[in-house]
């Protein structure tokens, strides 16, 4: 809750359990019991205090020409949209964009996942990968070495990653159709059996690339 109070989020209203008095409070809070408190939580274990927060506006998507993004494409599992949201934000994306059956950002696994790290960076919801590339956004969509359909994927360390850029990572099981609204294709090589790597892990080796690449290019 600290995090969410940092980063300016409105706080609602605030509940403890009866026993749970290591907290203080700027604001009105209400004492539930035991029993209660425990049904209300989505926690086997909870701590005793729970928040109720107003989800913050992503604010427009209008972007910089140096500015990049993770695009996330139906991703399903709230444990890696958290992962990737919070490996977003500690790569200095300008922001995270979730296009169409995308996993709620705010559901509770999600923000837990992130670390905190869906209070400080930008999340966006679009219907499609159109809406992001009419924003002026230039897409690269990701693909595993052995994905049918793509022709040649230029390797993520070879790619052209400057500019105003969306790393585009799709869903767990199907990935991203070959068909893709993008403009490109990235992969990351590898030389083990496994077929791709989870996309939490890719999108998480992506976003560190483009960091270092965009520091690099800051100092040099």
């Amino acid at each position: 809750m600290r995090e969410a109070v940092s980063a300016g989020l409105r706080i609602v209203e605030q509940y403890v359990r009866d026993d749970y008095n290591d907290y203080m409070a700027p604001f009105d809070v209400f004492e539930l019991d035991s029993r209660t408190f425990n049904s209300v939580s989505d926690t086997e274990s909870p701590r005793g205090i729970l928040a109720v927060c107003a989800i913050p506006d992503a604010g427009p998507m209008q972007f910089g020409t140096n500015d990049w993004l993770v695009v996330l494409h139906e991703v399903s599992d709230p444990g890696n949209l958290g992962t990737l949201i919070r490996s977003s934000e500690a790569a200095g994306a300008r922001g995270v964009v979730l296009v169409g059956a995308t996993v709620d950002p705010w559901s509770p696994k999600v923000v837990r996942a992130s670390a905190g790290a869906v209070f400080h960076v930008p999340v966006w919801q679009v219907d499609s990968l159109s809406v992001i590339r009419d924003a002026g956004v230039r897409l690269l969509g990701t693909t595993s070495h052995d994905s049918l359909g793509v022709s040649q994927p230029e390797s993520l360390y070879d790619a052209d990653l400057s500019g105003c850029v969306g790393i585009v990572l799709g869903n767990e099981a199907h990935g991203l159709a070959s068909d893709a609204d993008v403009d490109g294709w990235v992969t990351i090589h590898h030389l083990g059996r496994s077929e791709s790597l989870n996309v939490a892990m890719a999108g998480t080796v992506m976003a560190m690339h483009i960091s270092r690449l965009r520091n690099e290019r800051a100092q040099g």
